[in-house]
């Protein structure tokens, strides 16, 4: 019995069978199902006749960043494992059929010339791809009758990718458009997440989902309207379980500042500047009351020696490390700016204070998309040395800021959690 093998119709009627272009560019949004598509024309073009196909991406650290284990996951869900054979660095067809996979950034001029001869190449996140990358791949990819597949998200009009293939036309390209309405393998845990990101942030969702780009202009995490729907919020009825967020100065001109809540509201604060860690120490135990209630601290410099002693004395504490590694990998490129975004959530459901001083640290702290380092595009929020350059407010350094995130993050891995359980607003 033959196993009918499907590939989106827009797909195999554009790049497949009406198409005798050299570069073959599926764009769009996420979910279009571009991945799978690609990577079983390539699997069955490899069972046709013997070929040298070479995968690669803009950075690849480990074979674990390529897309290796999709075309694995695919043999193994087409039944193709009488013919393909994975090994540690390649995929292997009993006719002689090899694919390779590599990151473009460890290549020069000469080095690339072992992905010489290649009969098909795969670009994978395309548009990350940077000028240097292009400008040598493209030309070692020349035997007659080869192929170059890209598969990119449009970020912005400025990338490589992007001036080459849709602000320039080229002859020897063809460009399709895919979004997820085609894609005949969009799950319903899919849509689940695309309706939260429209939820969350329209705008981004947008781009996301539906592939349009990116303005160029500056990011802020948390827009003004949600800030004052948070300032403005009157939540009468308090419960749920408390919590404390703690932001121990580093310098000398920096805050300290803690927060208190209960569910969704602040219901006390503490600021103070210029005073020793001991009397640090000794408000923040004032402040918490209860050695049982939760405390997120800061664990750089200062905090870190204040978490020491709390510990010590019975006190229930998380350290939170702000460039340490955030539990949503796939969003965020560390701690910090993943306690921002958490916070952006919430912000239409919390009831924090009044103080303009909080509302203007808020709303101006920027974001930008970076390529990460493990090898993909994520978010990551601005420094607070790039905050002060230039932040209009009292205090040039977001301590306010920086302890009400603490006070609403909810990190998973958390060992308290195991105590307070995890529904903690």
């Amino acid at each position: 019995m033959t196993k009918t093998i499907e590939i989106i119709g827009k797909v195999k009627d554009t790049l497949v069978n009406n198409c005798n272009k050299r570069h073959r560019i599926i764009v769009g949004g996420r979910g279009k199902g571009a991945s799978w598509s690609i990577a079983r024309i390539l699997l069955l073009k490899g069972m046709s006749e013997p070929r040298f196909i070479v995968c690669v991406r803009e950075v690849q650290k480990t074979i674990q960043n390529s897309v290796k284990k999709l075309l694995e996951d695919t043999i193994e869900s087409l039944g193709l494992g009488f013919f393909y054979k994975p090994y540690i660095s390649e995929i292997r067809g009993i006719n002689g059929t090899r694919f390779i996979f590599h990151g473009l950034r460890e290549f020069n001029a000469d080095n690339i010339k072992s992905l010489e001869g290649a009969d098909d190449a795969w670009v994978a996140e395309a548009q990350t791809i940077s000028r240097r990358s292009i400008n040598i791949f493209r030309p070692t990819i020349r035997k007659e009758g080869s192929t170059v597949w890209w598969d990119f998200n449009p970020r912005y009009e400025t990338d490589s990718i992007y001036i080459d293939y849709i602000l320039n036309k080229d002859s020897n390209a063809e460009v399709l458009w895919l979004n997820w309405r085609q894609n005949p393998w969009f799950t319903n845990s899919m849509i689940m997440e695309k309706e939260s990101d429209y939820d969350r942030n329209p705008e981004e969702a947008e781009h996301i989902w539906e592939g349009k780009l990116r303005a160029m202009g500056d990011k802020y995490v948390c827009p003004s309207t949600l800030v004052d729907i948070a300032i403005n919020n009157d939540i009468e009825k308090v419960d749920g379980k408390i919590m404390v967020g703690a932001d121990i100065a580093h310098q000398g001109g920096d805050e300290i500042i803690f927060y208190r809540r209960q569910g969704l509201k602040i219901i006390d604060s503490y600021i103070s500047r210029f005073q020793n860690a001991i009397i640090t120490l000794q408000d923040l135990k004032a402040f918490v009351i209860d050695r049982s209630i939760p405390i997120n601290i800061d664990n750089g410099d200062i905090g870190k020696a204040i978490a020491d002693y709390l510990e010590r004395d019975g006190y229930l504490v998380n350290r939170i490390n702000f460039g340490g590694k955030p539990i949503d990998e796939i969003h965020y490129e560390d701690t910090v700016t993943e306690m921002y975004f958490n916070l952006r959530d919430k912000l239409n459901h919390i009831d924090i204070p009044n103080d303009q001083e909080l509302r203007s640290q808020l709303i101006q702290r920027k974001y930008n998309y970076i390529g990460g380092r493990r090898g993909y595009e994520v978010m990551k929020i601005e420094s607070k040395d790039d905050f002060k350059e230039h932040a209009i407010s009292i205090h040039k350094s977001p301590d306010r800021a920086d302890a009400l995130v603490l006070c609403f993050y909810a990190a998973k891995s958390s060992a308290y959690l195991q105590d307070i359980g995890h529904n903690i607003f």
